[in-house]
C-alpha cells in the first residue's frame, strides 16, 4: 500500500523544522497518553477502584513484557534506520526494519505464553479470558511500539499521529461499549484492538534485498541488551510498581496507587514525545557525522525540559488535592498523599532525556552508561521499597520509584555533564533554588490552612519565582525553530 496511511515506506523524505517535528510529536504521545489515563478514569469512575487496580495491573505486566526486547527493537529500529538515512544509504535502512521486523514478531509471541500464565496464575487466578487477552495485548503493544519507532526514524510522524487518533476513537469507543454492557472480563479488549490497529497499518514493507553486513548485526544486537537492560530498569519499573503495589495491598489500597500512577505518568508526554524527535535527529546527525550537532541538540533540550517541566511540574504537586478530587472524586481521597511523590519521580526521569539520547546514538558503548545506572537505581527502589512497606503500605511503593529514579534521572545527566563540559552549572543551581522555594511555599500553604485559594496563590507565587530564576533561558528556547532534516 502506498497510501498515506498506508504501510512503512522507508524510503520516505520528510524536511521540516524540529519545532514542527515536536509539536506533531507532541500529539501523537499526548493522544495515546489520554488513552490509558480516560482508561482508568473510566474504569476507577464507572466501577470499583478493586476492578480499576486489577486492570492496571493486567496493563503493566503486558507492557512490562513487551520490554523484554520487542521495545528494544523499537529502539533499535529509530536509532539505525535513522542513522543509515543519514548516511544516504535508504536501501541499507529498508533492511534494518525488515529484519528488525521478523524479530519483533518472534519475541512478542514467545513473550506472550508466560504473561498470560503469569496473568493466570498470580493475577487473575484462574480467569483464562483475562489471560488471553494479556497475551494478545503483550503482541499488540510490541507491534505498536516497533511501529512508531519507524515512523519516528523516517518523519512519518503525520502518519503516527493520524493512526493514534484512529486508534483512540476506535478503543475509547469500546470501552464505553463494554462497560454499558456489563462485560467486565473484556476490560482488557479495547486497549488491545486499538494497539493492533496501529500495528497492523503500519507494518513495513517486505523487503528484498543485500542482507545486513555482520558488523552491523553485532552492534544492533549489542545496542538492542543494552536497551533492554536500561529499559527494564527504567520504564520496566515504573510498570512494576504497579504489579507491586496489587500484591502487597488489597484491592481498594491498590486502587489508590493506580489512581495517582494514572496521573502521573502522563504529565511527562512532552519529554517522551522530545524523546521521539530528538533520537533520530541525534541518530541522523551523526550518521553524517555533525557530532556539534548532537551536542547542540543536549544542551538545548536539556534546558528546555528544566525550565518547563519544572514549572509545569510544581504546579502538579501544589494542586494534586485538586486533581484527584477533579477526576477521581471523594472515593480516592487517599491517593493525594502518593501523587506528589509519582509526580516528583516522573519529572526527575524526563529531565534525563537530552542526555540519555546522547549518549545512546553518538557511540556504540555509550547505551550502557544509562542501562547500568537505570540498573543501580532499580536496586536502590526495590530496596527502599522492602524497608517501607511494611509500615507504608503503597505509599512504601512510591517512595522506594523515587529513590531510584534520583539514581536513574540524574546519573547520565552528570556523565553528559562531566564528559562534554556543558555550560550547565548555573541551569542547576537555579533548579536547586527552585526546588527549595517550592518546599517553602508549600509549608507555607499547608499552614494558612486555605484550601482551594491556598493552592492557587501557592502556584501563583511559586510561578513567579521559577520564572525569575529561569528568565536568562527562555529567549535560547526558540532556537527549536531551525530547520533539520529526517
Amino acid at each position: 500500500m502506498s497510501s498515506w496511511l498506508g504501510r512503512v515506506d522507508i524510503a520516505h523524505d520528510e524536511k521540516t523544522s524540529l519545532a514542527n517535528k515536536g509539536l506533531l510529536s507532541t500529539i501523537s504521545v499526548t493522544v495515546q497518553g489520554l488513552i490509558r489515563t480516560v482508561y482508568s478514569i473510566l474504569i476507577g469512575n464507572l466501577l470499583t477502584p478493586a476492578l480499576l487496580a486489577a486492570v492496571n495491573s493486567a496493563i503493566s505486566l503486558a507492557l512490562f513484557m513487551s520490554l523484554l526486547w520487542p521495545n528494544a527493537t523499537s529502539a533499535a529500529a529509530t536509532k539505525f534506520i535513522a542513522r543509515s538515512r543519514g548516511s544516504g544509504d535508504s536501501g541499507q535502512a529498508a533492511a534494518i526494519a525488515a529484519h528488525l521486523a521478523r524479530v519483533t514478531a518472534v519475541t512478542a509471541g514467545l513473550l506472550a505464553v508466560p504473561a498470560g500464565a503469569f496473568s493466570y496464575l498470580f493475577q487473575a487466578r484462574n480467569d483464562l479470558a483475562t489471560a488471553v487477552l494479556v497475551m494478545l495485548l503483550v503482541i499488540a503493544y510490541s507491534g505498536y511500539t516497533f511501529v512508531r519507532g519507524i515512523y519516528f526514524a523516517i518523519g512519518q510522524i503525520n502518519r503516527s499521529v493520524a493512526w493514534d487518533v484512529i486508534t483512540a476513537v476506535v478503543a475509547i469507543g469500546l470501552l464505553v461499549g463494554v462497560i454499558w454492557a456489563g462485560w467486565t472480563a473484556l476490560l482488557l479488549a479495547p486497549l488491545t484492538v486499538g494497539y493492533l490497529i496501529y500495528a497492523i497499518a503500519g507494518w513495513p514493507r517486505r523487503h528484498r534485498g543485500d542482507r545486513l553486513p555482520h558488523p552491523l548485526r553485532q552492534e544492533m544486537n549489542g545496542f538492542t541488551a543494552w536497551t533492554l537492560v536500561g529499559t527494564l530498569a527504567s520504564t520496566g519499573f515504573l510498570q512494576l510498581t504497579m504489579i507491586i503495589a496489587q500484591g502487597v495491598g488489597h484491592g481498594t489500597e491498590a486502587g489508590m496507587y493506580a489512581a495517582a500512577l494514572t496521573l502521573a505518568t502522563p504529565t511527562s508526554m512532552l519529554a517522551r514525545s522530545l524523546s521521539l524527535v530528538l533520537f533520530p535527529a541525534m541518530a541522523h546527525a551523526t550518521g553524517r557525522g555533525d557530532l556539534a550537532a548532537v551536542r547542540r541538540q543536549t544542551d538545548l533540550a536539556t534546558r528546555g525540559l528544566v525550565v518547563v517541566m519544572g514549572g509545569a511540574f510544581a504546579a502538579l504537586i501544589l494542586n494534586s488535592q485538586l486533581i484527584i478530587d477533579l477526576f477521581w472524586g471523594a472515593r480516592y481521597a487517599d491517593a493525594v498523599g502518593i501523587l506528589p511523590i509519582l509526580l516528583i519521580a516522573s519529572l526527575l526521569v524526563t529531565l534525563n532525556v537530552g542526555a540519555v539520547n546522547s549518549l545512546s546514538t553518538t557511540t556504540s558503548s555509550g547505551v550502557r552508561i544509562p542501562a547500568l545506572l537505570s540498573v543501580v537505581g532499580m536496586a536502590v527502589g526495590l530496596t527502599t521499597m522492602a524497608l517501607l512497606i511494611p509500615r507504608l503500605g503503597v505509599t512504601g511503593v512510591a517512595w522506594g520509584y523515587l529513590a531510584g529514579t534520583v539514581v536513574t534521572g540524574f546519573g547520565p545527566i552528570v556523565f553528559i555533564w562531566v564528559q562534554d563540559r556543558m555550560p550547565w552549572g548555573g541551569l542547576w543551581l537555579r533548579a536547586a533554588l527552585g526546588a527549595i522555594a517550592l518546599v517553602l511555599i508549600s509549608i507555607g500553604r499547608d499552614g494558612l490552612g486555605w484550601g482551594l485559594a491556598g493552592d492557587v496563590l501557592a502556584t501563583v507565587a511559586f510561578a513567579l519565582v521559577w520564572a525569575a530564576l529561569m528568565w536568562p533561558y527562555l529567549g535560547m528556547l526558540n532556537s527549536v525553530r531551525k530547520p533539520t532534516a529526517g
